[in-house]
């Protein structure tokens, strides 16, 4: 005997062929083979009693707190324990119910759909696509003095695009161009700066690579325009929009990451979280919503972004599924960051381990420092 690792109807229905489990069976049960706990906010009390029962009458359960059973408070969350057979038929029975629970069924129904999204597709104002089924590597090129990292090593655009043509060959389906640093300590660079840095480069490596896709790293919208019109793909906003609110109306490819921080650069302030995972997603609903793309990638934030204390970096690598429920492709920039220990020069080890783990939770894009050595890894794991 052995306890079996399923992690989806995909799962099940490989272990029911193979102990020859007719098709109608598969049909009929393998709905019933995993369990998923969904968190419902902001339930109507009175409506959270009655899915209680319902849940219970169909053999799944409703977790609630103490306050719902005497009506204490007008709303409540709930945690709802129920396989995918279940939810189908709570979703049925809720609609037909008061209390806001036909909302709640529609809402159940789409965080299903979204969670279950695995192929996802990027297309450039340019018309270049970019297919997201596995995981890519997004290199990165920092043209800035002062990155924690590889500050001053590709600050003219022959080196700019000799590394980025390099890393190109190494795997990388994205290269995120960057002009000014985000990291503690970082000094603020201004917009002629930033322009003067980052778009001769994106000219020059688009001219040179016709085809990778090209992402400009910045919170300004006039850095964010110019790039595209140099040929860059896509946006990579570490503030979300937050530092400049133009950049969230423009209709392209855009990354919106979750920082503790209104500003771009980020502080090593030890914040503390009750729930880091429901804070970033409540987060990134909200940037979502104001945002005119279409397109756009959810990134959680590593390191500084989130909090000084390391803790929280490796809950959000362990928990990073839970951001699916968004319905978006995930992008993760572990690569080289504070919270893996040591020097930056000894971080390769634990930021091609970090970028497998997440990979493995969800991610489909790999912001990484070394190219080569994560699309290597990536490659074993797909």
């Amino acid at each position: 005997m052995l306890i079996r690792d399923v992690r989806s109807q995909d799962d099940i229905t490989k272990l029911m062929q193979l102990i020859g489990v007719t098709d109608e069976g598969i049909s009929y049960m393998r709905g019933k083979g995993v369990l998923r706990i969904l968190q419902i906010d902001d339930l109507d009390t009175r409506g959270a009693n009655i899915f209680k029962q319902e849940s219970l009458a169909i053999g799944a359960d409703l977790a609630l707190p103490r306050s719902a059973a005497g009506f204490q408070t007008e709303k409540v969350d709930a945690i709802l324990m129920a396989n995918d057979k279940q939810i189908g038929k709570l979703i049925s029975k809720l609609k037909a119910q008061p209390f806001g629970l036909k909302d709640a069924a529609a809402r159940l129904s789409k965080l299903i759909i979204n969670y279950d999204k695995e192929d996802f597709k990027l297309v450039s104002p340019h018309g270049r696509e970019l297919v997201l089924e596995q995981a890519v590597v997004m290199g990165v090129l920092n043209v800035t003095p002062d990155s924690f990292s590889d500050g001053g090593r590709f600050c003219s655009a022959d080196k700019a695009v000799s590394c980025a043509k390099e890393m190109f060959s190494d795997g990388a389906a994205i290269i995120d161009v960057g002009g000014e640093s985000t990291g503690p300590g970082s000094k603020d660079v201004s917009l002629d700066e930033e322009l003067a840095r980052v778009i001769p480069v994106i000219t020059a490596v688009r001219k040179e690579l016709p085809d990778v896709f090209i992402s400009i790293d910045t919170c300004k919208f006039a850095v964010a325009q110019k790039a595209i019109e140099a040929g860059a793909d896509m946006i990579n906003d570490v503030t979300a929009g937050r530092n400049d609110m133009q950049i969230l109306d423009m209709n392209v490819p855009i990354v919106l990451m979750y920082s503790k921080d209104d500003t771009p650069r980020t502080t090593k302030e030890n914040v503390q979280y009750d729930d880091v995972m429901r804070t970033i997603v409540t987060f990134l609903e909200g940037r979502i919503a104001v945002a005119k793309s279409k397109q756009i990638i959810v990134d959680p934030g590593m390191g500084a972004f989130v909090s000084g204390d390391p803790k929280y970096s490796f809950e959000i690598l362990k928990k990073l599924a839970e951001l699916k429920s968004l319905g978006l492709p995930i992008l993760v920039g572990a690569s080289r960051k504070s919270f893996l220990g040591g020097e930056v020069s000894d971080r390769l080890e634990s930021s091609t381990s970090a970028a497998v783990l997440a990979v493995n939770n969800g991610a489909k894009i790999i912001r990484a420092h070394n190219v080569a050595a994560t699309f290597k890894a990536l490659n074993i794991f797909n």
